[in-house]
């Protein structure tokens, strides 16, 4: 039986309260720390104190999702001490409610913030932290793209199959140079059709331009050409994300870029991995209500120790948080498979509050 809808809505109502003014408050430490970091390595006058908060401001919105359990776990922590200090949670409890039927609204309430934070603020905050890398990048001098390990691409077209090995490539502004470049092409069947060696390549739009360039086919004499144009449907933007961090792309463009970077020969398993550290965020958030409610949720108010409940649910949102962090890891390592490695730790910690709370209030 649910509780009565005013009862709900009570509830409701401080939780979204106490969560807002928490994340106010933390957001605000966090950008203050983040200025100071950067004044710290940045001298005010030559770079200038609007772009040292513009940096902070464009980081805060990741900053934010990467701490929103914390915000969910104190925010509930506020509510529940508060209706206990009060004696409020005592009156609910003589009209009848079970710990269940004032906690499902605050589970169903986090469940809604976790889909809000991963719809619609994640594509935000994505856009903000990238925008926020590239002006880092362009206040440590850095090029957005740099490598010396090469790079290696796969691209099926016209019935055919392109292998491209690049030694080295850099970005200079918009324009991406790839260095010692080869192609092979093969057919369908996977027969060597020819390969075609470069000492540079640039990256335009619809094609590569190739300066310099060799041309190996079976039964035919090498043709070098000072200019050779390779079609192609990789874009410099497709190719900095894949050098970028997945918490730089969008929710809703993740699965099309894990699709392109496996037909195209990348690694998808980080994004992957974010994919689904993202799908379980709602999840975890309602874990830290579950936890909260453990600690703050006694049927027996006059046993006392408030602050050691306290720093009991702060210790185990920290220590689900840092078991989400050692699995996410190990699942980055691909020393567990990324579903073990993103849902368990939510689902251990859940089950186990569930487990407290039926003991609580059933003995």
């Amino acid at each position: 039986m649910p509780a009565p809808k005013i009862i709900s809505q009570y509830i409701i109502r401080q939780f979204l309260m106490s969560f807002f003014a928490v994340m106010l408050a933390l957001g605000a430490i966090i950008l203050l720390f983040d200025v100071i970091e950067v004044m710290k390595k940045e001298a005010v006058s030559s770079f200038g104190f609007g772009n040292i908060l513009t940096l902070g401001l464009l980081k805060l919105p990741n900053m934010i999702l990467t701490i929103l359990p914390f915000i969910v776990l104190i925010a509930s922590i506020i509510v529940f001490r508060r209706l206990t200090k009060s004696h409020e949670l005592v009156i609910i409890r003589a009209a009848g409610q079970s710990v269940w039927q004032f906690v499902m609204p605050l589970l169903l309430t986090s469940f809604i913030i976790g889909l809000f934070s991963v719809t619609v603020f994640n594509p935000f905050a994505a856009v903000m932290f990238s925008k926020y890398q590239r002006m880092d990048d362009d206040r440590r001098g850095t090029p957005h793209i740099s490598s010396s390990q090469g790079l290696w691409l796969r691209e099926h077209r016209d019935g055919k199959m392109y292998v491209l090995h690049a030694q080295g490539l850099l970005q200079e502004k918009y324009e991406l140079k790839l260095k010692n470049i080869s192609i092979l092409v093969f057919s369908d069947q996977n027969t060597f059709l020819k390969r075609i060696d470069a000492a540079q390549a640039l990256l335009h739009k619809g094609y590569f331009e190739l300066k310099n360039a060799r041309s190996y086919e079976n039964g035919k004499v090498i043709e070098k050409e000072e200019t050779l144009e390779i079609p192609t449907e990789l874009t410099l933007g497709k190719i900095q994300e894949n050098f970028a961090s997945p918490e730089t792309i969008s929710f809703w463009d993740l699965p099309e870029i894990i699709e392109f970077f496996e037909n195209s020969g990348f690694s998808a398993h980080p994004h992957r991995l974010h994919l689904q550290s993202l799908l379980v965020s709602p999840f975890l958030l309602m874990t830290m209500i579950l936890i909260s409610a453990v600690f703050s949720v006694d049927p027996n108010q006059r046993r006392g120790g408030c602050a050691l409940k306290i720093s009991g649910a702060v210790v185990s949102g920290f220590l689900l948080y840092f078991m989400t962090r050692i699995t996410y890891a190990l699942g980055f390592s691909t020393a567990l498979p990324i579903a073990f490695a993103t849902w368990s730790p939510p689902l251990i910690f859940a089950l186990i509050s569930i487990s407290l709370l039926l003991h609580q209030e059933d003995g």
